[in-house]
């Protein structure tokens, strides 16, 4: 799977891509802020299987990123949270707003599953 990963952190980042990457045999590709990876996912739409979004990053936050990727994008694919907000209102609305929700910090031996189940549940909507 091809996976988007837009995380400001560096050592969540370093985390997370080395989990997919090694763990889950994906390619990731990394960029640090909201506007990088708007500017990415709107651009390569095709080159990505799911996009991973932190909520609390600068310039444009998750939450707009997402809003504006699914208001532009001709093909979207499917966007999930990765954040330590974990109030009820936040989770609900990460899931209004994307596809799932992966709370942080996660396991990085679960990180691949979690992402699967996400996209399960996607595909059993349907």
């Amino acid at each position: 799977m091809r996976i988007l990963l837009a995380e400001d952190d560096p050592n969540i980042s370093t985390i997370a891509k080395m989990a997919l990457e090694q763990i889950g045999g994906h390619t990731v590709t990394h960029v640090e802020n909201g506007e990088e990876a708007l500017q990415l996912a709107l651009s390569s739409s095709d080159e990505y299987d799911v996009i991973l979004l932190d909520e609390m990053m600068p310039g444009l936050n998750g939450l707009a990123v997402c809003q504006q990727y699914f208001e532009q994008a001709d093909n979207p694919k499917p966007v999930i949270f990765l954040s330590a907000k974990s109030q009820a209102a936040d989770i609900q609305e990460f899931k209004d707003l994307g596809d799932g929700f992966i709370p942080k910090p996660f396991d990085p031996m679960a990180l691949c599953q979690a992402i699967q189940d996400v996209l399960d549940s996607l595909k059993s909507q349907k």
